[in-house]
């Protein structure tokens, strides 16, 4: 039996999602506000750290390498001058030190205005990088730029040791204390001597009755004056000990640059290796100057001069004061009428009269002829070290004058001297050799930096002159005659003492 077949069962399809709702329009307005204010909140981070790394760069990059000056091809940039200012600041320190222990002992303004130093110049370095560029420190850079170009030419070399063996033989002195003296160790075979007591009464000796010494006694010699005592020279160590003493010298400097420190509790600006550059620095610029200077003027070559430098005199004037408004013959007249007189005392000292009594009886200078005369000591410009400037004419001749030989009258303004120089002053060899280098050295470096390819940054700017200015004239000094004559001392009026008169009893 065949079955029927059943219908298919519907299948229920599915149920679909719900539709999203579509947002409000407030919450659109809300998100978009919130997307606003990251992109906000980031593009202003991003322009501060790119603030703060622009900044950076400046400052760390930019700035440093900034140009100062160059010579030819070297340049010294901002980097290097902050670097040359330190060095410069440590040398300052430890000449301070120098000052202090040679002079701040017996010379309490000294030690009042060095002592402490370092603690100014360590805040000073503080604000080194807000400060104005200095000319000095640049100069100094440019010199040496020149200087060192030089030493290529003429085949001059400074090695460290040099610098370093000179720096010792001049500072060891200060910055390394001198070692104790050693305590002498006692010899086990040599018995020593028994102590004396102090409190025992010494039993006095019998005393010898002298015999008589022929020629009468023997007299007691005089004791020897106490030499004064003189400084001796640090012989130059040689390099390996001038190496050992040399940090021993820069350790001493820092300590005493860190005890000045300590009151103020601050890190030392300074490092010691920039103490030992600054000395490096220091005494290979002066050999390379003193080799410079070698070169310039050769000793071998150098010929002293046998002229004075200054002169010392006195003399006898016979004053010629002719009226203010006298005419050009009756002022000849005034002088040829005084002019025998003065030939009479030249002819007197000549004879062999004492300059000094003649001096004092008929010279009419009142500032010499109490002191016999003198004048003192003038340099070929008249200038004397007693605050005088003397005419041109009495200058001339007494640096013309043998020494202790009377002149023939000199006519001045002021009248007739005559004039004996008692002491010519002529610089040994070494010292006229000396000021012959210093003298060529400082020409030669103007034509260095005259011929050189020298520029600075930014360059100077020339003042401008808005009118023309007026050649400004020549002052001519006030010659005086002799030195300067002192103002009498005021003699105080003596006081009275005034009585009081007697009151006078009434009698009722």
């Amino acid at each position: 039996m065949s079955q029927t077949p059943k219908p298919p069962r519907s299948v229920k399809a599915p149920a679909q999602p719900p539709a999203p709702r579509r947002p409000s329009r407030r919450r659109l307005e809300e998100e978009r506000r919130q997307r606003l204010v990251i992109i906000a909140t980031a593009s202003a981070l991003a322009i501060a750290l790119l603030a703060i790394v622009s900044g950076l760069i400046y400052e760390q990059l930019w700035i440093p390498s900034r140009p100062v000056a160059q010579v030819g091809a070297a340049t010294l940039t901002r980097s290097d001058y902050w670097r040359e200012r330190r060095l410069a600041y440590a040398r300052e320190i430890y000449q301070n030190f120098q000052l202090l222990d040679l002079f701040g002992a017996s010379n309490p303004q000294i030690a009042q205005q060095f002592q402490g130093r370092s603690i100014v110049i360590d805040q000073q370095i503080r604000g080194l990088r807000n400060t104005a560029i200095e000319d000095r420190i640049v100069s100094d850079w440019i010199d040496r730029q020149l200087k060192q170009r030089a030493a290529a030419d003429f085949g001059i070399t400074i090695s460290d040791d040099a610098a370093i063996q000179e720096a010792v033989a001049d500072l060891s002195f200060i910055f390394i204390p001198p070692l104790p003296e050693p305590t002498p160790t006692p010899d086990p075979n040599v018995t020593p001597s028994p102590t004396v007591d102090p409190t025992a009464t010494a039993t006095p000796e019998p005393t010898a009755t002298p015999s008589p010494t022929p020629g009468g006694p023997t007299p007691t010699s005089e004791p020897s004056p106490t030499p004064f005592p003189t400084f001796t020279p640090v012989p130059t160590p040689q390099p390996a000990e001038a190496r050992t003493q040399f940090d021993q010298i820069i350790d001493e400097i820092y300590r005493r640059y860190e005890l000045e420190l300590i009151t103020t509790e601050a890190k030392p600006e300074l490092s010691k290796d920039e103490f030992r550059q600054a000395l490096l620095d220091q005494y290979r610029d002066r050999l390379l100057n003193n080799q410079i200077q070698a070169r310039l003027v050769p000793e071998e070559t150098f010929v002293a001069s046998t002229e004075p430098e200054r002169v010392r005199a006195r003399q006898i004037l016979i004053a010629v004061n002719p009226p203010a408004d006298a005419t050009t013959e009756q002022i000849d007249a005034a002088f040829a009428a005084a002019l025998p007189a003065a030939q009479e005392l030249a002819d007197q000292l000549r004879s062999g009269a004492d300059f000094a009594t003649l001096a004092a009886e008929r010279s009419d200078d009142p500032g010499s002829r109490e002191n016999g005369g003198d004048i003192g000591s003038f340099d070929r410009n008249g200038f004397a070290d007693n605050g005088a400037t003397y005419p041109p004419e009495l200058v001339q001749a007494a640096f013309a004058l043998p020494v202790n030989q009377i002149s023939d009258p000199i006519r001045t303004q002021f009248g007739w001297h005559i004039l004996e120089v008692t002491d010519q002053t002529i610089p040994s060899k070494e010292d006229q050799l000396q000021k012959a280098r210093t003298e060529s050295f400082d020409r030669w470096i103007a034509e260095q930096r005259a011929a050189a390819d020298v520029r600075r940054f930014p360059e100077p700017t020339p003042t401008p002159t808005p009118f023309p200015t007026e050649p400004v004239p020549t002052l001519v000094p006030t010659y005086l005659p002799g030195p300067p004559t002192p103002l009498p001392t005021p003699t105080p009026e003596p006081t009275v003492a005034v009585t009081p008169e007697p009151t006078a009893t009434v009698t009722p």
